[in-house]
């Protein structure tokens, strides 16, 4: 065995015994039970839902807000183009649940490079009660997502509350990627992460916190500029000296018709932006992805047996991480012919870990910007 080989192989073992972790961490979070309202008395939530574009599954998404069981409610949903096609539907929701209080609120102005939290920051003067809930327009949840989101929120400790989201349904291979990679790479780390530190981030599918709060860590304004605003959301709780709930309570993102490179995309997006927010845990991201430095290893030992062998447990150790996550802690509806492309979402995700570390540049929603060392969006000049 070769000094490289060597090296490859003690990577490997690093992330086996990562993902074996992940798997119990997993179990135990799925078990964990959910909060409660101990008062009895559920407070008003006033939600804001920035909306942009029409999607298949939008009226469903949107409609499982206005659903909830839940006696005091809000519904603002803004939207910052006037041509928008998404409004007839709006408008549609308003007309069919009468009896909740919607409005459909257009947020032409641009209040900072963030356009989610644009909207978020032109909808807040218009909520009317004390919590607020904050969520992306591709979000579908049960009826009784805002009895436990205000649940947990009851806790004088608590200062955010965030849960866990799974895949939904997918159409494409490029959706099939996406999905593989929010149930094999991202919750396992939010699992562990819960176990082994302080949880300092939130979950963008869900957010919901007290406007006293907002106001404590400096309101919307202060991450304007963020990509990563449910993440600076989180961290300026934490930082406040409040708690940010991880809930075990799973609710579903829809991006049925993803391609192939619009994945690859979003991931080195979402790749640069990690690495910038969180540089240490995102190094250590990339040692937990096993199967790339077992064929690592094969390829520098020459294709030793030993090594090929190692490659090939670390993929089914990964694969059945996959499986946990995928179908027992979220319990996602992901067609079984799609875990195919397993092995080729493993070679991307090592690839894409590496195209990080060359660059500072994102491309979101037609321009380019540079993610700066705190975190904040420059746009790029053209040249």
């Amino acid at each position: 065995m070769n000094l490289i080989a060597a090296l490859f192989a003690s990577l490997c073992l690093c992330a086996l015994v990562y993902q074996f972790s992940a798997i119990i961490a997993l179990i135990c979070f799925r078990r964990r039970p959910l909060p409660s309202c101990q008062s009895g008395v559920w407070p008003g939530i006033s939600l804001l839902k920035p909306v942009r574009g029409l999607e298949q599954d939008s009226y469903d998404c949107l409609a499982s807000f206005i659903r909830q069981d839940y006696p005091a409610r809000q519904i603002l949903f803004g939207v910052a183009d006037p041509t928008d096609p998404i409004l007839p539907l709006l408008r549609d929701l308003q007309a069919t649940f009468g009896e909740v209080d919607i409005r459909v609120v257009i947020c032409p102005q641009e209040l900072g490079m963030n356009p989610k939290v644009s909207t978020l920051r032109q909808l807040l003067p218009l909520a009317v009660y004390d919590y607020i809930l904050i969520s992306d327009s591709d979000v579908r949840v049960r009826p009784d997502a805002l009895r436990v989101l205000a649940g947990a929120l009851q806790d004088p400790k608590a200062g955010l509350a965030t849960c866990l989201y799974r895949p939904g349904p997918v159409d494409t291979n490029g959706a099939a990627l996406e999905a593989m990679t929010i149930s094999t790479d991202f919750i396992p780390s939010v699992a562990m992460a819960y176990y082994v530190e302080d949880i300092r981030f939130a979950l963008g599918a869900v957010m919901a916190l007290s406007q006293e709060t907002l106001e404590r860590i400096g309101g919307f304004e202060g991450i304007a500029d963020h990509l990563a605003d449910d993440y600076q959301l989180g961290l300026r709780v934490s930082e406040a000296g409040l708690q940010v709930q991880l809930l075990p309570y799973v609710v579903e993102t829809n991006n049925r018709r993803e391609t192939v490179m619009g994945y690859l995309a979003h991931q080195l997006r979402w790749a640069r932006t990690y690495r910038v927010c969180r540089p240490k845990s995102y190094l250590a991201y990339g040692i937990t992805l096993a199967f790339p430095w077992g064929v690592l290893a094969w390829s520098a030992s020459a294709f030793a047996p030993w090594a090929g062998c190692l490659a090939l447990g670390c993929l089914l150790v990964r694969f059945w991480a996959g499986l946990v996550a995928h179908y027992y802690c979220l319990a996602s509806p992901l067609p079984w012919r799609y875990w195919l492309l397993f092995p080729i979402k493993e070679i991307c995700a090592f690839a894409l870990w590496v195209l990080s570390f060359l660059g500072n540049e994102i491309s979101w929603r037609g321009q380019r910007y540079r993610v700066a060392p705190d975190g904040r969006l420059k746009k790029v000049k053209e040249s």
